[in-house]
């Protein structure tokens, strides 16, 4: 009975680990707002997993912590430059640089009427960046 307990304990122990490393690792997102319709709509819940920089790549959903000290926590947009990439036309009316700075990127909705992005904010530092979206989550029903 004590081995079958001390198993069981090992076992949870494991588990506990396990959860916390993941939480670590991944998190859940909920998007908020339009910005990346059609890919993305208002409510959609995401599986990002938290990255740096380096990992990062043109053309993934980025998510990065929001500029605005109100509203939303984070901002979600597509990666459309890294560091040593020319910067986007569409990018440098608002910034000086030619080419994307070491330690920063560029982000822009896909939907580009309503979104804020690198257009407006210019480029984002790599200590904003939070995660990378993984894969949309089934529609949560309930709460």
């Amino acid at each position: 009975m004590r081995r079958t307990f001390l198993a069981a304990a090992c076992g949870l122990a494991g588990l506990a680990l396990l959860a916390v490393r993941l939480r670590a690792t991944y998190l859940v997102i909920r998007v908020s707002g339009n910005s990346m319709a059609p890919a993305l709509t208002h409510g959609d819940r995401l599986l990002a997993r938290r990255t740096d920089l380096a990992a990062l790549r043109k053309g993934q959903i980025a998510v990065v912590s929001s500029p605005h000290p109100t509203g939303s926590e984070f901002l979600i947009k597509r990666v459309a430059a890294l560091p040593g990439d020319p910067v986007p036309e569409r990018v440098r009316r608002v910034v000086a640089d030619d080419v994307v700075p070491a330690g920063r990127f560029v982000l822009i909705g896909d939907n580009t009427e309503v979104s804020f992005d690198s257009r407006e904010h210019g480029f984002f530092h790599a200590d904003d960046l939070r995660a990378v979206t993984v894969r949309k989550l089934e529609p949560h029903h309930g709460r």
